[in-house]
């Protein structure tokens, strides 16, 4: 089972987390532009505007580094650094969560 390996759980997790970041800009800006009344009263935009705040807490969210250190295309730096926190906080939850397993009844 892949939560036996710590390891390889936490870079899934980083690795899928980082797709997730790289996706969910587009898709917002695309769901929000193809609102004909604006996105303003949408429930959907507002679900991937509070995904995204989730998403990129807490480096991006916070603003943890000056916006022009990352020019262009290099905002996926910190991008993956928050991505590889998600995927070790994650892991580190998971495996305290191994360690009080769920008592059976019999």
């Amino acid at each position: 089972m892949i939560w036996r390996r710590p390891i390889l759980a936490g870079s899934l997790l980083a690795v899928g987390h980082f797709m997730a970041c790289l996706a969910i800009v587009p898709l917002t800006l695309r769901i929000g532009g193809a609102m004909p009344g604006g996105p303003a009263d949408s429930f959907l935009y507002g679900l991937l505007a509070v995904a995204t705040k989730i998403l990129y807490f807490p480096i991006l969210t916070l603003a943890l580094y000056p916006r022009y250190w990352f020019p262009g295309q290099m905002i996926t730096i910190p991008i993956a650094v928050n991505s590889l926190l998600w995927g070790l906080g994650l892991t580190v939850l998971l495996m305290i969560g191994r360690r009080f397993p769920a008592h059976r009844q019999r």
